[in-house]
């Protein structure tokens, strides 16, 4: 069967895009299964993902650096970002577990914190607002964001491992659900384009005729 310039584009995303889609998440389902069944490993490996991509782009940027320091003022400070980077993947490729577990623990204080900033917020903004029941939900709102954020600040700090065990489950949950979705969403746009192609090509047919 042969094709014209018309449906060879749809006919290359058939072969390629959606394979790239179902890759995806197949890797996606696979990560979220480690994080359920083993979260150390999981930590870990994001961790060393990490010291990759750590490298790579401080390599890049002390390349550009010193490639265009004639004409970036600042080429100095990029340039020490980059070494800064290059060490710290370095670091997290020699220690993972210890990266791991240090960039857990970041990222549950930073949740706790924007919590407690973000309730506070919510509050002062609905004290300046007209009485109501908006002004109402409102500073309900901004005082359970304070306290959810008070509350996993002493979770974090007293029980920083459970916490931290906690995170990386919901995120192999996440992953789990989000890679079906991407499996799904796979087959869907290889039937999509294949419909489509075959619509195409009925009409080339008949025109023909």
């Amino acid at each position: 069967m042969t094709t014209t310039p018309l449906t060879e584009p749809l006919a290359g995303a058939a072969k390629g895009i959606w394979w790239l889609v179902l890759l995806r998440g197949i890797l996606a389902i696979i990560f979220g299964i480690i994080a359920l069944l083993a979260p150390g490993a999981a930590l870990v490996g994001i961790a060393i993902v990490f010291g990759i991509y750590a490298i790579v782009d401080g390599i890049a940027a002390i390349v550009h650096a010193i490639g265009d320091r004639k004409n970036i003022r600042s080429w100095g400070w990029l340039l020490a970002q980059g070494v800064i980077a290059v060490l710290a993947g370095i670091a997290a490729l020699l220690f993972p577990g210890l990266a791991g577990t240090l960039g857990g623990l970041f990222v549950l204080w930073t949740i706790a914190i924007y919590a407690i900033a973000h309730g506070i917020s919510g509050i002062v903004s609905a004290s300046r607002a007209p009485a109501g029941s908006a002004k109402t939900w409102g500073l309900v709102g901004g005082v359970l964001t304070v306290v959810f954020g008070v509350l996993y600040a002493l979770l974090i700090w007293l029980i920083p491992g459970a916490t931290l065990l906690g995170l990386i489950w919901i995120a192999g949950i996440y992953a789990v659900v989000f890679g079906i979705v991407l499996v799904i969403a796979a087959f869907q746009v290889r039937r999509g384009v294949k419909s489509v192609i075959d619509e195409l090509r009925g009409g080339q047919r008949q025109t023909a005729s």
